[in-house]
């Protein structure tokens, strides 16, 4: 089997106890965008993976990074495999390594967009040609794609041994969309950091912050974040809150800098300058590593995400806010909605300054509310701690191989019995012959050890399967004494 049974025990040196030991992968691979390559992909394929490799420290790794630029980006060693989006041969000559390498699963990275071809139907060339259980992670999930994004998609499902989702929405929708039940997708949530829960104050003073009330926002800036609807809530927020703040970390997005530079950015520090609120107007404009990431999030006094589209199924920067405890308030985009409910986070409606300033406002005056709030988000984060969001993909993960491996051995025994009379003319009362002529064995050649070891290897697969018949008894005794016999 390819990975450790599910009943193999430990025995310690005490033999009164025992330790079951987690059923794991020896060999996987995953695939998706990967650093220095920036953007959200490319964390998170980084993240599950370094989780995923802690889990199973004994494993060896492929890692396939997807390429959108020529040039290409310099990848860290642990990046076996490079495939550049629009190369079909790539996808080909990747799939064959890992069907040649032994790996047991690959886990992919999905977004339309990392992968060549309308609505990325590159990856169809890699997941065809694969031969081992695929468990695809959906990053998008559309209630109403478009022909060919639905072509693609309902491909990958039926290819796939399980799909993951990180939210209820998303499988419900991949249950209407798509006809996927929940046989074969799963939800797991969005993986996020482990920090202990901390009073902001200290963290404030090392960051720079001493003073402040600190509203938050994190991740490559876009137009789509719906940043304007916070800056324009300042002027309201400052008469109740002058020492607020609205801390905006992280770079531009790259596709955004190529096309316009940080045309973007400037016009958010406009903005907050026309409305006299530039002074409480933070940037940190690099792209952040994730210690230096959390460290800010956890100095903040609120988190906001403004963003201005509904269907968005997943968030990280959501996850990680709620992760380390922050109260979280947001636009009901489908993430939110449900990740915010039960009194972990505030809901306002789309493009509403008011509601937001409102929202911001009463939290950042009550402290009891909003430290209440905190908490319950820090025990609502706790499934999305790395830790378990690894344990539950390996759990998967391993169900899928044993499934795999449980519909070979069904279609090998679908297979019509087997007939011996081929082997049982090379074969007499001493061994396998080593050759024939015309079908005949050839005694001047003699025994051939590796082809009477097989012949009793076959005789075990056989019996084992209920092929027990008492010439195929008589040969495999006739083997083994032959192979001990040789055996030094």
């Amino acid at each position: 089997m390819g990975f450790d049974s599910a009943t193999a025990i430990v025995h310690s040196l005490n033999p009164t106890r025992s330790v079951a030991v987690r059923p794991t992968l020896k060999r996987a691979a995953m695939i998706g965008n990967f650093p220095p390559r920036k953007c959200g992909i490319a964390t998170f394929t980084r993240d599950s993976f370094e989780a995923l490799r802690g889990a199973m420290p004994k494993a060896k790794w492929s890692l396939v990074a997807m390429e959108d630029r020529s040039g290409g980006h310099a990848y860290p060693s642990a990046v076996t495999h490079v495939i550049p989006q629009d190369e079909i041969s790539a996808y080909e000559r990747v799939a064959d390594d890992l069907n040649l390498s032994g790996v047991e699963t690959v886990f992919v990275q999905h977004e339309f967009g990392i992968f060549g071809g309308e609505a990325g139907a590159n990856v169809l060339v890699l997941l065809r040609r694969l031969r081992m259980p695929v468990i695809v992670t959906l990053h998008t999930v559309l209630e109403r794609p478009n022909p060919a994004q639905k072509k693609v998609m309902d491909e990958i499902i039926s290819i796939a041994s399980a799909v993951i989702v990180m939210s209820e929405m998303g499988a419900d929708i991949l249950e209407r969309v798509h006809g996927a039940g929940p046989q074969k997708v799963h939800v797991i949530p969005h993986g996020a950091p482990e920090r202990p829960f901390l009073p902001t104050d200290p963290l404030k003073a090392e960051l720079g912050l001493a003073g402040h009330k600190v509203i938050m926002t994190f991740g490559l800036l876009s137009p789509n974040k719906g940043l304007e609807t916070i800056i324009k809530g300042l002027p309201s927020i400052l008469a109740r809150h002058p020492d607020a703040v609205y801390l905006i970390a992280g770079a531009t997005h790259p596709h955004l800098v190529a096309n316009e530079g940080e045309a973007y950015r400037e016009s958010l520090i406009e903005l907050a300058r026309s409305l006299g609120v530039v002074d409480h107007l933070r940037f940190v404009n690099r792209y952040l590593g994730d210690e230096e990431l959390v460290d800010l999030l956890q100095a903040a006094d609120l988190y906001v995400t403004p963003y201005l589209t509904e269907a968005q199924i997943t968030s990280g920067t959501l996850a990680y806010a709620i992760a380390v405890g922050k109260p979280v308030i947001s636009t009901p985009y489908w993430h939110a909605k449900e990740a915010l409910a039960d009194g972990v986070g505030v809901i306002c409606p789309f493009h509403d300054t008011k509601a937001f300033a409102a929202a911001i406002t009463d939290l950042l005056a009550d402290n009891g509310k909003r430290d209440g709030m905190a908490r319950r988000a820090y025990k609502a984060g706790e499934p999305s701690r790395w830790r378990k969001v690894a344990d539950a993909t390996i759990d998967l993960a391993v169900a899928c191989r044993t499934s795999h491996e449980k519909r070979k051995e069904e279609a090998f025994r679908a297979l019509a019995r087997p007939k011996l009379d081929g082997l049982l003319r090379m074969a007499d009362d001493c061994g396998v012959y080593q050759h024939s002529r015309f079908g005949a064995p050839d005694r001047r050649h003699g025994y051939c050890t590796d082809d009477t070891a097989r012949a009793l290897s076959l005789m075990a697969r056989l019996a084992s399967e209920g092929v027990v018949e008492p010439a195929a008894l008589k040969l495999a005794n006739s083997c083994a004494a032959f192979v001990n016999h040789a055996w030094n």
